[in-house]
């Protein structure tokens, strides 16, 4: 039997207001207040890095990154590098994996769930890479923490991103893969298009009976 799914969608917000607010969902989630939230939205212009990330991927000083209008923030997801903004879907999915799901299977299915949002036919899912390819070209990433059983963050996935953004890092600690965008591969890169195949198809693996509504924090 499906169990339910609450889809939020939001427009552009700051990274740091969305990391409070995801851990105050976390928290709902956690004692069952809330079921497995699906949270997509797009972020002001950010760079962030994770646990075995270094702020020296990014290449350029925190003064030249402002006049950019942009942002760095180190945060506590797992993985390095990496840029969300304008053009990119930001999905957090926050779980709870106690009594069935594996950490493994879960970004497992994140990664597959998001290759299949891409619509685009050869897109592939690299399960140890964590993260969508085309033809070595990354296209979006998964990075997750999980907490006492729950997850936190989750996917960047690239719609019509400006790809200049991701020139001026060493994307996840690999500075020989460039990165693209659903409409660069010649895809349908409107969000609503593509945050609809990505929710059917996380419902599909996870068996989720998703319903939309507003922000519960």
């Amino acid at each position: 039997m499906s169990t339910p799914a609450l889809v939020v969608r939001t427009p552009r917000m700051g990274y740091v207001e969305a990391w409070d607010a995801q851990r105050r969902l976390a928290d709902q989630v956690r004692v069952g207040d809330l079921p497995t939230v699906i949270w997509l939205l797009e972020h002001d212009p950010v760079y962030t890095y994770g646990r075995h990330g270094t702020r020296q991927d990014l290449f350029i000083e925190d003064a030249v990154l402002a006049a950019l209008g942009a942002t760095c923030v180190a945060t506590d997801r797992g993985g390095q590098m990496t840029w969300h903004g304008p053009g990119q879907t930001t999905g957090y999915v926050i779980t709870n994996l106690r009594g069935g799901r594996g950490v493994r299977r879960f970004v497992e299915v994140l990664v597959d769930a998001m290759t299949d949002a891409t619509g685009l036919a050869g897109a592939d899912a690299d399960h140890t890479r964590m993260g969508t390819y085309m033809d070595g070209r990354k296209v979006g990433s998964v990075g997750i923490r999980v907490t006492e059983g729950v997850t936190m963050h989750g996917i960047g996935l690239n719609r019509d991103a400006d790809l200049e953004w991701f020139r001026i890092m060493s994307a996840c600690g690999a500075p020989d893969v460039s990165s693209t965008t659903i409409a660069a591969e010649a895809g349908d890169p409107a969000r609503v298009h593509v945050e609809d195949a990505f929710i059917a198809a996380l419902a599909d693996r996870l068996d989720l009976q998703p319903t939309e509504g507003p922000l519960p924090v």
